[in-house]
């Protein structure tokens, strides 16, 4: 039973990264919601307080993402998440081990992610972050296309994600494969939906 928990919480967390570095916010909320809630009903809890406690973890978590810096919120985030499956199951070392494991899988989901361009750069145009509009030469589907051949200028390092300032509109881009420094002339060599790829002109 406790292998099928450490694997519900790792889903769960890996569900977390999906949503924060990915398009696909929508599954991956899912995913968590479902995980966690499995971890909880499998451990058929009599009051609601481990899991009160266990999403206000998670919220300030989430919290300290978009608040970077803070540092505060991230670190009782973590102890109230910790707190919410040590009271689930009434073992402190249970609860530390079943979480270092899930936080482990996560990580290195988090870095193949990033090493594969991926951040969280569509979170902040759904935020409207970017200036993604049609006279920014984007279409009403968002279709960055037309920016493919483009060269602009680097407004940020791209290690390997960054900003680039393209005909006086920033957006967000990864290199493919290196790290280039601000105020880089760069251009557009492939886009994926929100993904523009950029390689250092020669």
């Amino acid at each position: 039973m406790n292998i099928l928990e450490i694997l519900l919480l790792t889903v769960g967390f890996i569900g977390l990264v999906i949503a924060a570095l990915t398009p696909q916010s929508t599954l991956g909320g899912l995913l968590a919601l479902a995980s966690f809630g499995g971890y909880f009903y499998l451990n058929s809890l009599e009051n609601w307080v481990p899991i009160v406690i266990f999403i206000l973890g998670i919220c300030l978590l989430i919290f300290e993402v978009f608040v970077p810096d803070f540092g505060v919120a991230g670190i009782i985030g973590f102890l109230l998440i910790v707190g919410g499956v040590y009271l689930t199951n009434d073992d402190l070392g249970l609860a530390v081990r079943d979480l270092s494991i899930a936080v482990v899988a996560a990580s290195f989901l988090v870095i193949m992610l990033i090493r594969r361009g991926y951040s969280l750069a569509h979170v902040e145009k759904l935020v409207l972050k970017n200036n993604l509009d049609k006279k920014s030469g984007f279409s009403s589907n968002n279709d960055a296309s037309v920016y493919l051949g483009k060269t602009g200028t680097t407004t940020t390092p791209l290690r390997p994600s960054g900003k680039v300032q393209f005909d006086g509109t920033e957006l967000d881009v990864v290199s493919t494969g290196e790290h280039i420094d601000a105020d880089v002339s760069v251009v557009v060599t492939k886009v994926e939906g929100y993904k523009i790829s950029v390689r250092r002109v020669d």
